[in-house]
């Protein structure tokens, strides 16, 4: 932890806005969080003066010991008695089962914190944590005191109990925890540590751990990943979803094969499509590399199994429109691939807005090849604009004379200004109609 360059104090922090023990909406393409690595680094707290007791005040009397058990539901009548009996067999017995079940870790929506527990009590429970033979004991002193740290804005602290709860478990100890719920500590404490990690800014090293976090609890492996990420340029919006298939198998193939609901999801670290897009959204950002590549790539192989994962998990929020249109920004950004845009927004062939878009942008970047497949399925729709733009593929394609279709595009503007009559670009907003029949224009 001595190389941690998080802050040991941020006063600033909004906890509540950064949750990091919650997806984070902060986490956007090109748009990243940015919290200052460099803030107080010392922070005193003053302890208010505790009053000086009169010379003749009366001393208060001490509680009376409580000798009433609670495991064997019986009181006894003096102190010796009560501590001998804690000792028996019987006592031991009974208290043991009066013990809950070790459970996993528990997210809250809100970040709370007892107020009596400052910072130097929660380091002293990370000490003897970190001494303590009982692995089960230590795994939750971690993951609660790293709640704690947060909360009261100690982020460098937050992150070494964090480290420290990934580092045991990484040990494969043995608890009482089931191996389910050592799955749960160690994931959600990933996807908090990656959190806090991307919102101060240390890109690369917030990735590793969103990347580890996706294979230790998905089962999306890392390399075979990187590797789709390698080729995004060569491969085809179909190969690139069909290797995404191939890396999401195991979660597919379980939700294909399910004959009855899934159970609802109580928590939204659970949801895999809301982590995927998360962990997109971290890569996808301008003139950034990683594993030699821009970070770009990856975003896309993210969204890209993210629109895979995403239908099975409809009350996440997420849909394919929504990933398509995240993964079109991206090639967007990204140089010489406009076509990738054209292919992604010719994936659902029923979309007629979408097709329309994509044989627009097909006759900008001259690609009559896969405007000619998509003109072939927009051929049969009869909007007035849709016709338009089939008409203007077909003079391009046979280099016939297009003055005609200026006249078209006169017809189409008078229909938009004067009626009511459907076009595809009606639904669009006033400036956006502009926009789509400046670009016709400036293809005829």
């Amino acid at each position: 932890m001595s190389n941690s360059i998080l802050p040991l104090y941020d006063p600033e922090l909004n906890i509540q806005k950064f949750n990091i023990y919650q997806p984070l909406e902060n986490i956007l393409p090109y748009n990243l969080p940015k919290r200052d690595v460099i803030t107080t680094n010392s922070f005193v707290e003053t302890k208010k003066p505790t009053a000086m007791a009169a010379p003749f005040a009366k001393k208060e009397k001490e509680p009376a010991f409580d000798t009433y058990c609670k495991a064997c539901k019986k009181k006894f009548n003096n102190e010796p008695t009560f501590t001998n009996h804690l000792k028996s067999a019987k006592h031991i017995s009974n208290e043991k089962k009066l013990k809950p079940i070790p459970k996993g870790p528990t997210n809250n929506q809100k970040i709370t914190v007892h107020p009596k527990v400052q910072e130097p009590e929660a380091l002293s429970l990370l000490d003897q944590a970190n001494n303590s033979d009982n692995a089960t004991v230590a795994i939750t002193t971690y993951w609660t005191q790293a709640q704690t740290l947060y909360a009261l804005k100690r982020p460098q602290y937050t992150e070494k109990a964090l480290r420290m709860l990934i580092d045991l478990i990484n040990t494969f100890p043995v608890t009482t925890f089931s191996s389910a719920q050592i799955t749960s500590f160690l994931y959600n404490s990933r996807l908090a540590l990656a959190r806090l990690l991307c919102i101060y800014q240390q890109l690369d090293a917030s990735r590793i751990v969103y990347l580890d976090a996706l294979a230790g609890k998905w089962k999306l492996d890392t390399l075979e990943l990187l590797d789709i990420a390698n080729n995004v340029r060569t491969l085809s919006i179909h190969a690139l979803t069909n290797a995404c298939d191939q890396l999401a198998t195991k979660y597919l193939t379980r939700e294909r094969n399910r004959t009855k609901a899934a159970p609802a999801l109580t928590d939204p670290n659970n949801s895999i499509a809301s982590i995927l897009r998360e962990a997109a959204n971290l890569f996808a950002q301008k003139k950034q590399q990683y594993n030699n590549a821009p970070s770009e790539y990856v975003a896309i192989v993210l969204y890209a199994t993210c629109s895979l994962v995403c239908p099975f998990e409809p009350l996440s929020g997420i849909t394919k429109d929504v990933i398509n249109y995240l993964m079109i920004q991206v090639f967007t950004s990204l140089e010489d691939l406009d076509f990738k845009i054209v292919d992604v927004y010719a994936l659902d062939t029923t979309n007629v807005w979408y097709m329309f878009n994509a044989l627009l942008i097909a006759i900008e970047i001259d690609d009559l090849v896969r405007a000619q497949t998509i003109e072939a399925n927009l051929k049969q729709v009869l909007y007035p604009d849709v016709q338009l733009l089939c008409n203007l593929y077909r003079k391009k394609s046979t280099l016939s004379s297009e003055g005609d279709i200026l006249q078209q595009l006169d017809f189409i503007i008078l229909l938009l200004e004067q009626t009511l009559d459907p076009l595809v670009i009606r639904n669009q907003t006033k400036q956006e109609q502009l926009d789509i029949i400046d670009r016709i224009r400036n293809c005829i």
